[in-house]
């Protein structure tokens, strides 16, 4: 659903960045903060949608220091966490439609194979 990739080369990128950073002896200072924060927004990329979601706040922050000492990582990450709020605007919508359906079948607006049908409808378009 959302393109890790860009998690994946933001994380990449700061590590590389921040071993060379450690090459010298004042580098050590933000060298080893960007091989940490590299690291985890690569290990981000290989979590689902729905985990890195409740990682958002950590993205953020590491992009914006990542925006002071490896702007294209910084850049990356940004771009990857505004794109987290299309994730999730989508999986409200889906719920909001499945509880309305609900709502509907309860109210005997609908019979049980029209619900079932578009109760999967709604399930199938989810994925």
């Amino acid at each position: 659903m959302s393109d890790k990739a860009l998690l994946k080369a933001a994380g990449i990128i700061a590590i590389v960045l921040g071993v060379l950073s450690c090459l010298i002896i004042i580098g050590l200072i933000w060298g080893i903060p960007m091989i940490i924060g590299g690291y985890k927004l690569y290990d981000y990329s290989n979590l689902e949608d729905e985990e890195i979601i409740n990682h958002k706040g950590t993205i953020l922050c590491w992009s914006i220091f990542f925006i002071f000492f490896s702007l294209i990582s910084g850049i990356l990450g940004l771009i990857y966490y505004f794109g987290l709020n299309n994730i999730q605007k989508n999986k409200l919508n889906y719920l909001d439609e499945l509880e309305r359906l609900k709502k509907l079948y309860d109210e005997k607006a609908l019979t049980k194979k029209e619900y079932e049908a578009k109760k999967k409808e709604i399930l199938e378009t989810k994925n």
